[in-house]
């Protein structure tokens, strides 16, 4: 049967409307109006471009549904041209749930239109049917520029006898969408597919409750010292952050991305806060959408609407909420996105209209973080299967990253730091029973040539094949 199609975000996260907001930007449709003042920029060099996996496997999509390249879990790169359309193959089980994602990069700052530019990503069965919320757009939002921006499509077992619970090959499409003014240059597209394993026994039922007030949120109430914050160009080298405050910079024109442990039962309070240029005199007139943020689930999902408010004088804040994690929120309406725990991915864009007004001669916007991960973290579901390793849930070792601020590649460098020590260790240990056995053969030697008796036994431990056995205990010569 064919699936209705649905609008992602239809609360979504949430955030304060101030004085001077000038806009709501939805994940299906981005409307911006033409404000006094609003205006393209010219992208500034030298910006960050967005940086790819390492692992990212190149792939070519074809504009023929019939020869498209089979995908299998994992992340791909690819290119794609203004009102192009790329389809691409994949093989899909009756048990577990699939995640697409699809991030357009171009170039910070590149010229895009005001409203309807961006990426449509859709699955269907090869008979057509549409599955999971798709089709479903990611489209730009604030004053016509540029910047990463990422949509998903997923499939989930409904167990209702659905054509897109089928085993069997489906096909995934990414299309650009784009005025003909906007940028003609090729887009970097970096495409993940993450497969989620089923559930052990029945499914679990979303909550009656996912977090979202009536009233839109306050700025997070979080206070104490500021610790530095590394935002990355995108989803890979994203710096971590936890519950606390945080500072970072950024030129105009700019993206940076932050990640947050968020497990089941929690949510994601945050607030991104421009400072002040430190300009005296006269102030130029207001930026319009001077600042965007959205944030994104562990299969890169967004969590709700993309929001940006406007910059003048002195500061400008722009709260956000994510809806309280829980599995049976993939079949709501109201947060589909927030079914998985695992690391959240904020995403602050900076309008490069600054530099023009407030922040000249390539001076770096003061960005301050609040993040509040509220409620205590519950027990998840029981897998099939491991949701880790498939890039689900979180773990100590995520925490400890958070509370330390370290990027991925930290991370990854840290525990091979680790590995090296207790490598190390374990060589030095060997070499300390080297100099053992060397010493009680000595000594025997000695006495042996000063008596015609037989040696001493030797002391319990220093036999050769003991010694071979504790060397592999410590680390040494595997």
């Amino acid at each position: 049967m064919k699936r209705p199609t649905s609008v992602r975000g239809a609360r979504g996260v949430w955030r304060a409307r101030g004085a001077r907001t000038a806009v709501t930007v939805t994940a299906a449709l981005a409307v911006t109006a033409a404000l006094p003042g609003t205006g393209w920029a010219a992208p500034a060099d030298g910006l960050p471009t967005y940086a790819f996996a390492d692992d990212a496997k190149a792939v070519q999509g074809t504009a023929s549904s019939g020869d498209g390249p089979t995908l299998k879990p994992g992340t791909y790169k690819d290119t794609i041209k203004r009102g192009q359309k790329k389809y691409y193959a994949v093989n899909l089980d009756a048990k577990s749930s699939a995640w697409f994602s699809a991030v357009a990069a171009p170039k910070p700052g590149a010229k895009v239109a005001r409203y309807g530019e961006g990426l449509e990503i859709s699955l269907k069965t090869v008979d057509g049917d549409e599955c999971g919320n798709g089709p479903v757009s990611g489209e730009f939002g604030g004053g016509g520029y540029g910047y990463p921006v990422s949509t998903s499509v997923e499939r989930h077992i409904t167990g209702e006898d659905d054509a897109c619970d089928a085993k069997g090959p489906y096909l995934l499409s990414v299309t650009r969408k784009g005025a003909g003014t906007s940028d003609p240059a090729e887009w970097p597209v970096e495409l993940t597919y993450t497969e989620e394993p089923p559930v052990k026994g029945s499914r679990p039922d979303a909550p009656a409750d996912v977090g979202l007030p009536e009233d839109e949120p306050p700025v997070p109430s979080v206070s104490g010292a500021k610790k530095q914050a590394k935002g990355g160009t995108g989803f890979n080298d994203a710096g971590a952050v936890d519950s606390g405050l945080w500072k970072d910079r950024a030129r105009p024109g700019e993206t940076r991305f932050y990640r947050v442990p968020v497990d089941w039962g929690q949510q994601l309070h945050a607030s991104v806060e421009l400072g002040s240029s430190g300009r005296g005199g006269k102030f130029p007139r207001a930026v319009y959408n001077a600042v965007g943020a959205v944030v994104y689930g562990p299969a890169r999902a967004p969590l709700g609407d993309p929001q940006f408010t406007d910059y003048s004088k002195e500061t400008a804040a722009l709260p956000l909420l994510t809806p309280r994690v829980a599995y049976g929120n993939r079949y709501e309406t109201d947060a589909p996105g927030a079914s998985a725990s695992g690391w959240h991915y904020l995403a602050v864009t900076v309008s490069p209209e600054l530099a023009q007004r407030y922040f000249p001669g390539g001076k770096k916007v003061p960005l301050t973080l609040r993040v509040d991960v509220k409620g205590t973290a519950k027990k998840g579901p029981a897998y099939a299967g491991d949701a880790r390793e498939a890039g689900f849930g979180v773990t100590d070792e995520d925490r400890d990253q958070a509370a330390e601020g370290q990027t991925a590649a930290e991370a990854e460098e840290s525990g091979s730091g680790t590995k090296k020590l207790l490598a190390f260790a374990g060589i030095g240990a060997g070499a300390v029973l080297l100099l053992g056995l060397g010493g009680w053969t000595l000594v025997a030697r000695r006495r042996a040539a000063a008596t015609p008796l037989a040696p001493p036994p030797p002391p319990p431990g220093y036999g050769y094949p003991q010694h071979q056995n504790q060397q592999h205990q410590h680390g040494g010569w595997q």
